[in-house]
């Protein structure tokens, strides 16, 4: 339809300026007026030309599937990868769900995309998980993506339950709570109250997925234990030992 206007629009004024031809009327001008009808003429017929191409690529929207990139990286900087080759990506449009696996590269690469997905600059979700259960998330669980055809987007994603240990200290062979126990990991340190409970708080720069932990209170042997797990949410165990005389 654009082409067939097109085609008119020039065939009018083909027909116009052959009439003007044929009536001599650049006879009767002189040179400047001569140009100006020139000008005014080629300027109509580009203005046209123009309007067509741009209809055109309006009216005419790709149809036809595409791909998208969702690079999945930690909060430190985009060269830290998770869970390569494990993780799983979402995306949600409507109550369309598909799911990707991170390759080695820490990309999810997501094929013949519906076009659906790319008309209107549609917005979509984009989940994140780890098939074993580790409570891995994005970071802005909330935010919606425009997604565009054969473009990346990258994506956040963290480790969550690192920033508290919770836990209750035990005397080894009464198992009544002991108060006034010195936790300390790396980054933080708490003292145990009068039921034995202790909470570490850790700041975000210290936040790691394991900890040593320590305990020590006086006339009890020093307590460690290495490669405590934080992600569990599981509260934290500690019997300690007097010291034998």
């Amino acid at each position: 339809m654009i082409a067939g206007l097109a085609g008119i629009g020039m065939t009018v004024f083909l027909i116009l300026f052959r009439s003007i031809i044929q009536l001599k009327i650049f006879s009767k001008l002189n040179t400047k007026q001569s140009f100006r009808l020139i000008v005014l003429i080629t300027s109509m017929i580009f203005t046209i030309s123009i309007f067509s191409i741009v209809m055109y690529s309006i009216n005419n929207t790709d149809d036809s599937p595409g791909d998208i990139t969702v690079v999945v990286h930690g909060k430190k900087s985009k060269n830290q990868k998770v869970l390569p080759n494990r993780g799983i990506v979402t995306l949600v449009y409507r109550d369309v769900l598909i799911n990707e696996t991170i390759n080695s590269k820490g990309e999810a690469i997501f094929k013949q995309i519906p076009a659906d997905f790319f008309k209107n600059e549609a917005k979509v979700e984009i989940r994140f998980e780890d098939p074993k259960g580790e409570p891995y998330a994005a970071v802005y669980p909330d935010s919606v993506y425009t997604i565009q055809r054969n473009k990346y987007i990258p994506l956040v994603v963290e480790l969550k339950g690192l920033d508290t240990l919770e836990g209750i200290v035990k005397d080894f062979e009464t198992g009544k709570p002991i108060d006034n126990v010195a936790i300390r990991v790396r980054g933080a340190n708490a003292i145990t109250n009068e039921f034995g409970e202790f909470v570490l708080t850790i700041p975000e720069e210290h936040q790691e997925p394991y900890k040593n932990v320590r305990a020590l209170k006086e006339g009890y042997e020093p307590y460690t234990q290495n490669e405590v797990p934080l992600q569990t949410n599981q509260e934290m165990i500690v019997m300690l030992q007097k010291i034998k005389q």
